[in-house]
């Protein structure tokens, strides 16, 4: 089984990060964002897999960064003033690791 967490780094990889915006109009990609298209979806087709990945992302950012976490979960982290490209990294890479727990 694929970890579509570790392809959404890929992806900010290559595409580059942005804010307020899941692709912005050079092809950069927010946390969501990058997700979507780990998984080649649009944001009104989120499967079982990653409505779940999704979840352990949130939970990661909860863990991590509680004061930037609320009601609209990786949004708000993406789109905080303080949030950086290393942040949002720094998330990815702990859920992946997360995710490849659960795969194993």
């Amino acid at each position: 089984m694929t970890n579509h967490i570790r392809r959404a780094l890929e992806v900010l990889a290559r595409t580059g990060w942005t804010k307020h915006a899941f692709t912005d109009d050079g092809g950069r990609h927010c946390l969501q964002g990058a997700l979507y298209d780990a998984y080649g979806v649009c944001p009104d087709r989120v499967t079982g897999e990653l409505a779940a990945d999704v979840r352990l992302v949130n939970q990661t950012i909860e863990e991590q960064y509680p004061e930037r976490f609320g009601a609209v979960g990786i949004s708000r982290f993406n789109d905080h003033p303080d949030t950086t490209l290393e942040d949002v990294v720094r998330v990815l890479e702990k859920a992946a690791m997360r995710k490849d727990e659960l795969l194993d």
